[in-house]
Order: structure tokens, then C-alpha cells, then sequence
């Protein structure tokens, strides 16, 4: 294999200084970021091929005598250069610096000895061993040696360093995009998907710089390359019940609205309006309307009624488990009766032994059988006063066991039966879930209320299959820093924090998007093992990215000038070697959608 790319004899490059920085970060404290100078002979041709994303090596204090031992640097920017550039100021005559420059314009067209192009690149802590089978990459950190001769890493070895290569050897229902640093675009940029899954991943860019659409892209792939996974969508922004259209159609499928539509006789326009559409692909209503059609005709879209805040605290008290809450109650009352505290503990224990001995749930509700228990305690209770608050309890109890007959079941499309489809591992089991939740309040609830059922019976299947993926877009919603019960912020950050914390365990895993980070909930966001990055303005979200991923302030700034779709990601699980910061163009979903809507 080819591991270095001279173009064509013409990049001669060598070190000429490692720059430190130093600067204070988001929380007062202090981070120091090396970048490599170089300086490089100007071309036309070199400075036509090189560009931000690729990879060069320097020796390094391990190459001394074998020149076989090289420090990774990926480039963050170029710039041509001239002599002439260094003295030309606002001090001489305009007749001059008008005569410099069209010297020095003149000279960029064929190249002279007054010109050279400086590259600044930022280290990727890896180091490249070198010998007749090839190239080994190692994480180490180590000084390259400053005037030695800088390389310019081959496709091969970058393809080597970055991109994963699946078992089949078939890259492109693994690839997101295209590497940036090639002006052909030739190398596509495969990923793991089922690492970048399993260890929660998140996108931040500022609104337009395409989230959704590198998110429809990510799922297209990975229910395709994970034959196990099922997506469940939390759509604030109602994009994806036409993003993933085609998706929804192809695959067994839920879109869920939480109201009725207003005419049940042509759904179809109404379902287009309430959801954003891509611009591209405006004034294809039609074409749009006959594929809607077809979720209706199918029977794939539901409604549901949106919980009450406060709901489940009150179901709570009708469960096994909020019995034993009130009995600790009593427990703790520090004017209770010592008869009754000392029973107490008893009471709880045969509570427990009857839940074990029916197989029933902490959070079952009181029906029929629980006169059983009843049975069971009273006898306990026989010596207490009739104004014993423990008495009165279970006297309760028994009055609403009497009023309360078998649950009837219940009628309709359920969150409990969405719950119980999530988790199903029948091959006709709906694989993709869009929960269109308008109102902010209503959606942070409906998302802890998901989440956590989903945790409760995944936990108690005893099974790790299916993997199930979480999107939550506008993730600001949900995971704020400073959080309130009153309008649900409490209730969804501690569910998703939960979930990114101990997800994996489970093979429940998260997808986070968001705009802003500024103010989000920084013990969820390191839950993170891959951070996806494009166009953000204000500086401090910068720097708070930088800092809390370690990623160089040099690549961050190159972000400014993205265009829609560019992306840097940064990976600890999901590339071919841990940590490396790649420059990629995703895939326009637009595209796949047009070609979609003209079948």
C-alpha cells in the first residue's frame, strides 16, 4: 500500500515551528492547544489539492535513524503566501502597492522563489509506524521533530486511519457522506453504525445547517445494517413524518399525532400541512398526498390522548407501590404509635412475598386479587385501636378493592400498546415510531412517560433484544441546565439523563439534537461518545463544544465556513481509530426524497 502522496514530486513541506496557545474555558480554568507551521513549496498544483481534513506526518523524536515513526497531524487551514505580503502597508505610495500586486498576482499563475503556502495543522495524538507491510496506528502522544520533512498521507492510509470497513467489504450502506480534503469527493466516509448507536451520539449546529437531514441519513442506514433496531422519533418540529416518508412506507411503522384531524375524510392534506417540508421539494403536494395516502390506507397512523400533568403521581397511589410509599410514610412519622411502627416492616415483607408469589409488579394497580392481601394483613392488624393510622389504611383499602372490579381493557391506540410494540420482537412489529408532539410541555412529559416505561419493561424482560434508538430533536427542550417540575423539564432531563447514562446496558440508546447548547444539562452531553458539528455563530458555543469534547479550537473555527452539510464529527467508538476529527459532506436526503416522490 501506498501510505504517502508527493503529488506528483511537487509537495515538499517541512516544520517550522509548534505554536501554543493558552486560554481560559466556559468554566474559568485553562486549556493549551499545540498547532504544527508548516511551510510548503507553492505550486498551482499543490495548493489546488491541498485542504482542510487532510492528514500529514512528521517525524518524530522515535524516527531518529530510522525515519519510520511519524506524528499525525490533520490540516485545519492554508494559506498562499508571498514575500511581498510581509512589507506591503498602508505607508508607501498606492502607484506602489498596486505595482507589488500585480507581481505578485502574476506569480501566483507559475510559482516562484518568493512564494510558499503555510499550512496550520492540529495533532491527532496518534503516531503512524511505518515498515515493509505497511502502516500501524498507535495512540501516543509525541513531539515530531521541527525541520524535518513533512508527508502528505495517501487515500489508502487515510481510508486506513478513518473509515470503517465492514465485515462484507461493502462500504456504502455504511457511509454517510463524502471526505472533505478531496476535490474529486472520491472517498466516501463509512462508519460503524451500530457503535455510533450503541454509545449516544448527538448533533449541534445552528438551525438550517441540516440536523434532520444528517439524522435521516443515520437512520436509513441503520435499521438496514441493524436487523434488530426499531427508532422511536419524539418530533417537536414535525419533520420526519416526511423526512423518512419513504422509510415509513417500506418498513411496519407509526406515525402518532396526539389530536384528531379535523376532516377524517381527506386526511392527507392535513398531514402534509402540519409537517415541514424540505424547500427543495416544495410545490410537490401531490406527489406527496399519494404517498400519505398510503400510511393511512396501511393503517400506520394513530392518535393518542396526551397525559395530564400530575396523572402518574396520582395512578401511583393505586399501585402496590404506592402503598408501600404511604406505609414509609407512616414509618417516618415520628408521632406514630410504637405498635404500629414495629408492624410496619412486617406489613411491607408480606406485601412483598404476595407480589412475589402471584408474579406481579411493584406498579400493578389494586384489582380483584388484591383481597387476597388483604386477607393476608388484616390478621397483623388485629390488636391495633380503630384509630391506628395504619388500621384505617388498609381499611381503605378494602373499600376500594370492594368498588373496584377487573381492569376493562382498553379501546383504541394506547401509549402502553406503543410501549408493548417498541419492545416486541415479532418480525411484523412496527420498526419506526414518530410521535408528533407539538406543544413543548405536552412533549417533555410524553417523552419521560416513553422512556421510562420502555426502561421499566425492558428491565424486567430479562432480554436485550430489540435495540431500540431514541431521537430526541431540539434537545434544549428537554435536557436544559436549570430545570422545573411545572413545565416538565424536571420529569424529561432526569428520564433522558437516565437513558444516556445506563441506556447501553439495556440496548436502549439516544440520539440528541439541538441548536444551542449553551444552557443544556453537561452531565447528559458527556453521557456522548460521538459528537456530530457543523455551523455555529456565537463563540461560546464553540468553545463549550471544544471544551467539553476536547476538540482543537482550530477545527472548530474551520466550522464557520460550512456549507449546509458539512459536518465534523468526532468519535470514540464509531470510526476505524478512536478520536480522529473528520471533515465530511453528508448525504442529501432532498435527493433521496425526490427520487422517492417520482416512483
Amino acid at each position: 500500500m501506498q501510505l504517502f502522496d508527493d503529488i506528483d514530486g511537487e509537495f515538499k513541506a517541512r516544520l517550522r515551528e509548534i505554536a501554543t496557545t493558552t486560554r481560559s474555558t466556559v468554566d474559568n480554568s485553562t486549556v493549551t492547544f499545540r498547532t504544527a507551521r508548516i511551510d510548503c513549496e507553492y505550486t498551482p498544483k499543490v495548493i489546488k489539492r491541498l485542504a482542510m481534513g487532510q492528514l500529514v506526518a512528521i517525524p518524530n523524536v522515535q524516527a531518529l535513524g530510522a525515519n519510520s515513526c511519524y506524528s499525525l497531524y490533520e490540516i485545519a487551514d492554508v494559506y498562499p503566501m508571498h514575500y511581498s505580503m510581509l512589507t506591503l502597508d498602508r505607508s508607501q505610495p498606492a502607484a506602489i502597492r498596486t505595482e507589488f500586486m500585480d507581481l505578485i498576482q502574476k506569480e501566483w499563475e507559475k510559482g516562484s522563489k518568493s512564494t510558499w503556502i503555510e499550512i496550520v495543522a492540529a495533532p491527532l495524538s496518534y503516531v503512524m509506524k511505518t515498515d515493509d507491510h505497511g502502516a500501524a496506528f498507535e495512540r501516543m502522544a509525541m513531539a515530531p521533530l521541527t525541520g524535518s520533512q513533512v508527508r502528505l498521507l495517501s487515500r489508502e492510509a487515510i481510508e486506513q486511519l478513518i473509515c470503517f470497513k465492514p465485515p462484507g467489504g461493502e462500504t456504502e450502506d455504511y457511509s454517510l457522506g463524502r471526505l472533505h480534503g478531496f476535490t474529486d469527493g472520491s472517498i466516501p466516509f463509512s462508519v460503524n453504525l451500530e457503535q455510533l448507536i450503541h454509545y449516544m451520539s448527538g448533533t449541534f449546529a445552528f438551525t438550517g445547517s441540516g440536523k434532520s437531514n444528517l439524522t435521516a441519513t443515520v437512520i436509513r442506514k441503520a435499521l438496514k445494517a441493524i436487523p434488530d433496531l426499531k427508532v422511536v422519533i419524539f418530533d417537536v418540529s414535525a419533520e420526519y413524518g416526511i423526512h423518512i416518508i419513504d422509510v415509513l412506507n417500506q418498513l411496519p411503522s407509526r406515525v402518532l399525532f396526539t389530536d384528531s384531524f379535523k376532516d377524517p375524510k381527506h386526511p392527507e392534506g392535513e398531514y402534509f400541512r402540519r409537517h415541514a417540508t424540505p424547500e427543495a421539494l416544495a410545490g410537490r403536494e401531490t406527489d406527496f398526498y399519494a404517498k400519505i395516502s398510503e400510511l393511512f390506507a396501511a393503517g400506520k397512523v394513530e392518535f393518542l390522548q396526551t397525559h395530564i400533568a400530575g396523572e402518574d403521581d396520582v395512578a401511583k397511589f393505586s399501585t402496590y407501590e404506592g402503598l408501600i410509599d404511604v406505609l414509609s410514610s407512616l414509618l417516618a412519622d415520628k408521632y406514630g404509635a410504637i405498635q404500629q411502627k414495629i408492624l410496619i416492616p412486617q406489613v411491607i415483607d408480606t406485601i412483598k412475598q404476595f407480589l412475589k408469589d402471584r408474579n406481579l409488579d411493584i406498579e400493578t394497580r389494586f384489582d380483584s386479587r388484591t383481597s387476597d392481601l388483604l386477607a393476608k394483613v388484616q390478621p397483623l392488624l388485629a390488636d391495633l385501636d380503630n384509630r391506628s393510622s395504619l388500621k384505617k389504611t388498609f381499611d381503605s383499602l378494602g373499600t376500594v378493592v370492594k368498588m373496584t372490579g377487573d381492569e376493562e381493557e382498553e379501546t383504541g391506540y394506547t401509549w402502553n400498546r406503543m410501549a408493548d410494540e417498541i419492545l416486541s420482537t415479532d418480525k411484523d412489529s412496527p420498526r419506526v415510531f414518530v410521535i408528533n408532539l407539538p406543544e413543548a410541555e405536552d412533549a417533555r412529559l410524553e417523552t419521560a412517560n416513553v422512556i421510562n416505561e420502555v426502561f421499566r419493561k425492558r428491565k424486567r424482560s430479562f432480554t436485550l433484544s430489540p435495540r431500540v434508538l431514541f431521537i430526541v430533536d431540539e434537545a434544549q427542550e428537554f435536557i436544559p441546565q436549570n430545570t422545573r417540575k411545572e413545565d416538565g423539564t424536571d420529569q424529561s432531563s432526569r428520564a433522558l439523563e437516565r437513558l444516556l447514562r445506563h441506556g447501553r446496558k439495556y440496548h436502549l440508546n439516544c440520539w440528541v439534537s439541538t441548536q444551542r447548547v449553551a444552557h443544556l444539562n453537561t452531565n447528559a452531553l458527556q453521557q456522548l461518545h460521538s459528537y456530530f458539528v457543523s455551523t455555529m455563530p456565537r463563540p461560546y458555543d464553540r468553545q463549550l463544544i471544544s471544551d467539553t469534547f476536547a476538540i482543537d479550537d482550530a477545527f472548530m473555527e474551520r466550522t464557520l465556513a460550512f456549507q449546509n452539510g458539512d459536518w465534523l464529527l468526532t468519535s470514540f467508538k464509531a470510526t476505524a481509530t478512536q478520536n480522529v476529527p473528520v471533515f465530511f459532506h453528508a448525504e442529501n436526503n432532498e435527493e433521496i426524497l425526490d427520487q422517492y416522490l417520482k416512483k
